[in-house]
C-alpha cells in the first residue's frame, strides 16, 4: 500500500506541473514560452524583472523589481499558445539603475475549447458607455461567455454573461458602464464550453476620457445676440482680446441665445474649459 500511496502521490504532482511553464532570461535576453499543442496560457503566475530568485514553481521577487512585469507579461501571454518577451530596460523601464536584472516569469495553460474567435472588438457610445462585439466560428460544444473588465490590464472582474449560440458560428455584442468616466480600460471574454474547459480572448483596451465640447455659433459677426450650439452642459465665459471677463453663462446640451448688445464693437471669445470660439461684435 505505501507504494501504491507513493505512485499516485506522484501523478497527482505530474499532473498539475504539466500545466506550468517557466522561462528565464539575463538582462538583454529574451524569455519565449510555448504551451504544447491544442493548449493555451491562460494566467501569469509570476512575473519580475529586476533580481527575482528561486526556481520553476517557487519563484520569489528580489530586492529590484518592475511594477510593470505583471502586465507586460499578462498581455504578452494569456490567451496565446507561444510568447515572447524582451528582458530589458525598454520593455519594463529600469527599476534600479546599474544593477543587472534579469526576468523571471511562470505562466499556466489549459486545453482549448473547441471554438474558433474570430474577432473581438470594443467601441465607445457614450462618455460611460461601451459596447462590445465578437464573432466566432466551430462552436461544438461552447456554453456562454463570461465578459471581464479590468483598469490595469491584469485584475479582472466579471460585468455580464451571454449565452453561446452553439450553432457552428455566431455574432454576439454586449454592451456596459466602464468603471470611471476617465481612463483607460481593458476587456476580455472568459470563453467556456460545457466540459468547463477555459478559454480566453485577446484583450481590446478602450480609453474612456470623457468627449470635448463643440461649440458653433452664428451669425459672426453679431449685433445683437449669438445663438451657441453645444453638445454638453458647459460653463462658458465670454472675454475680449486681453482675456477680461465680461460675462459667464451655463450653456445647455443644445442651442441658446446670448445677448452681447452691451458689448462694444470688436472680437471676442466664448470659452468653455475644453472649447473657445470667436466672434465678432459689429
Amino acid at each position: 500500500m505505501r507504494i501504491v500511496f507513493l505512485f499516485l502521490i506522484l501523478l497527482c504532482t505530474a499532473k498539475l506541473k504539466s500545466q506550468v511553464l517557466c522561462g528565464t532570461a539575463g538582462e538583454g535576453g529574451t524569455v519565449t514560452i510555448t504551451a504544447p499543442p491544442g493548449n493555451v496560457f491562460i494566467t501569469v503566475e509570476f512575473a519580475s524583472y529586476g533580481t527575482p530568485n528561486g526556481s520553476c514553481g517557487s519563484f520569489t521577487f528580489g530586492s529590484c523589481h518592475s511594477n510593470s512585469s505583471g502586465t507586460v507579461c499578462y498581455n504578452a501571454f494569456v490567451g496565446r499558445s507561444t510568447a515572447t518577451v524582451g528582458a530589458n530596460n525598454g520593455v519594463f523601464g529600469d527599476p534600479c539603475v546599474g544593477t543587472v536584472k534579469r526576468l523571471y516569469v511562470q505562466v499556466r495553460y489549459d486545453a482549448l475549447v473547441p471554438l474558433n474567435l474570430l474577432s473581438f472588438t470594443a467601441r465607445k457610445l457614450s462618455d460611460n458607455q461601451v459596447r462590445l462585439d465578437w464573432s466566432s466560428e466551430e462552436e461544438v460544444n461552447s456554453s456562454h461567455f463570461i465578459v471581464e473588465r479590468s483598469s490595469d490590464g491584469k485584475s479582472f472582474e466579471d460585468v455580464g454573461i451571454v449565452i453561446a449560440d452553439g450553432a457552428g458560428s455566431g455574432k454576439y455584442s454586449f454592451t456596459t458602464d466602464m468603471s470611471s468616466p476617465t481612463g483607460i480600460h481593458f476587456f476580455r471574454l472568459k470563453i467556456i464550453d460545457r466540459d468547463k474547459k477555459i478559454k480566453f480572448s485577446n484583450v481590446v483596451r478602450i480609453n474612456s476620457g470623457l468627449s470635448l465640447t463643440k461649440l458653433s455659433l452664428y451669425p459672426n459677426p453679431a449685433d445683437h445676440f449669438v445663438t451657441v450650439t453645444n453638445n454638453k452642459p458647459n460653463e462658458a465665459v465670454i472675454t475680449n482680446v486681453h482675456g477680461i471677463i465680461l460675462k459667464k453663462t451655463m450653456l445647455v446640451n443644445g442651442t441658446q441665445t446670448i445677448d452681447v448688445s452691451g458689448f462694444r464693437t470688436g472680437v471676442y471669445f466664448i470659452k468653455t474649459s475644453d472649447a473657445a470660439l470667436r466672434f465678432v461684435k459689429r
